[in-house]
């Protein structure tokens, strides 16, 4: 493997490691949506341990038995007959970790459920009567979210209170991601950061190519394209349950309150509630919260930015691209929606980093109508400074074309105004391609914190939001 498969990976084999250097029987569940990294970053803590990966398949409960019956073969460096059964399996595996230090893994165990539900009834009595006397370090892995925490969450089910850590896999970093395209611009490593999000496998191509060229290249031509991958994300998640799907599009086509999806969908609000949040849960969505008063409930987003993209840009447009043979005509025609799209992913970008790097107690948005109006301010959030006084800082993000100017800046001061906030305020002004000269000096001069597309890039240092506060470092 590359060693670029691990950029942005340290915290979690180090993690991994820490668990493994202590003696007796550890215990850690991994999830994370798939095409994460889950596998890789156990391939990689595996190395130079005493270790029996075994791995699920899709398939039936004799194939599953099978292949992991060459798992166990493959450690033992011999042919053995097959299990006879899970049971018979799990005794062949005790025999392997009563002996010495050793590493035991099993990958995609939803898939192994699918096939055998009761392959945690046989994993639980193989811990109690076993494996727990052992110095052993038992890993489950799985990229169905939901199943991996209704098995060690729920309390009615076998394997829960027996796997003590948790090690969540999530997406890597804008500034992690950077560093996969050494040869790439930043404005063009950012706008591709926000349209397919932190998720690996999508930043393994040729950082030649212009943000078009990927993008005609990866969703818009008719070979290797990436444009159904979404919702099949959604689906194997949630066992091909459309109304996942549907709560999504639902989202997308402008229906944001839980109340207006429900209804949209057809469905009675608690269930619609459950829905969302298990898509939120496993990353799909969040939640906006209102702040400062803001008259409305919280609404809904698409957070996942590759799911965004499809559902906002390619589905709405999805008979033209099947049909289309010009990705260059196709790219003309949708440049507006990806922009937009690009525009939105990047305020959720700007709330992340802020939440990332100063101490946030609270973060939501501002929405209401000024003059007449409906209008909004993209990031509010409440923070402790050092002498302990809460401050309110107020944030505007833009991903134009051109540095951010005066214009942005007078515009976010009256919006705040009229939104009654004008006590402990500070004001922090995102612009991708960053800001005209004068902004530059106004800024200097009045406190006022701006942050470009190299700072959120990992590649300048975070600013004092206000004098008494820096950047956690």
């Amino acid at each position: 493997m590359s060693e670029t498969d691990f950029i942005g990976r340290e915290e979690e084999i180090a993690f991994l490691e820490d668990l493994w250097n202590q003696k007796g029987f550890i215990t850690c569940t991994v999830w994370g949506r798939r095409r994460i990294g889950k596998s890789t970053i156990l391939n990689r803590f595996m190395e130079g341990k005493r270790a029996l990966y075994l791995q699920g398949i899709e398939g039936s409960y004799y194939e599953n038995l099978s292949s992991l019956s060459l798992d166990v073969s493959k450690f033992l460096e011999k042919e053995i007959p097959q299990a006879k059964d899970l049971t018979h399996l799990m005794e062949m595996i005790e025999d392997i970790c009563r002996e010495e230090h050793t590493l035991l893994i099993i990958d995609e165990l939803p898939y192994l459920l699918r096939s055998a539900p009761q392959a945690s009834s046989v994993i639980q009595k193989s811990i109690d009567r076993v494996l727990k006397n052992t110095d052993c370090m038992f890993v489950i892995c799985g990229s169905a979210i939901s199943v991996m925490r209704r098995e060690t969450e729920n309390s009615d089910r076998p394997l829960y209170g027996r796997f003590e850590h948790t090690l969540q896999v999530k997406g890597l970093s804008p500034e992690a991601c950077r560093k996969l395209h050494p040869e790439m611009d930043d404005e063009t490593s950012l706008r591709w950061y926000c349209t397919v999000g932190g998720i690996p496998m999508y930043h393994r191509i040729k950082d030649s190519s212009s943000f078009s060229e990927l993008v005609k290249s990866r969703f818009l031509g008719h070979i290797d394209s990436w444009r159904n991958d979404a919702p099949n994300v959604i689906l194997q998640e949630f066992n091909g349950k459309r109304e996942y799907t549907g709560a999504v599009r639902c989202i997308a086509d402008g229906s944001v309150r839980q109340s207006e999806i429900a209804e949209k969908m057809h469905i009675d609000r608690a269930e619609c509630k459950r829905i969302l949040d298990d898509l939120e849960f496993v990353g799909i969505l969040e939640r906006r919260m209102p702040m400062a008063g803001a008259p409305k409930k919280p609404v809904y987003s698409i957070k996942d930015p590759f799911i965004a993209f499809h559902y906002k840009v390619l589905s709405p447009n999805m008979r033209s691209i099947d049909n289309s043979r010009s990705p260059d005509a196709l790219y003309y025609t949708l440049e507006n929606d990806i922009s937009s799209h690009i525009g939105h992913v990047f305020e959720s970008l700007c709330g992340e980093w802020l939440d990332s790097n100063y101490p946030v107690l609270e973060r939501g948005q501002w929405w209401g109508r000024i003059d007449g109006e409906d209008t909004d301010i993209d990031i509010v959030a409440k923070i402790a400074d050092n002498g302990r006084t809460i401050r309110t800082i107020v944030g505007e993000c833009k991903f134009s074309r051109r540095p951010m100017g005066f214009g942005t800046m007078n515009t976010l001061k009256s919006r705040a105004n009229s939104a009654g906030l004008r006590e402990n305020v500070s004001f922090a002004l995102f612009s991708a391609l960053g800001f005209d000269e004068e902004l530059e000096e106004y800024a200097e001069e009045n406190g006022i914190a701006l942050i470009d597309g190299q700072t959120i890039l990992g590649e300048k240092k975070p600013p004092e939001l206000f004098r008494s506060l820096s950047p956690i470092t």
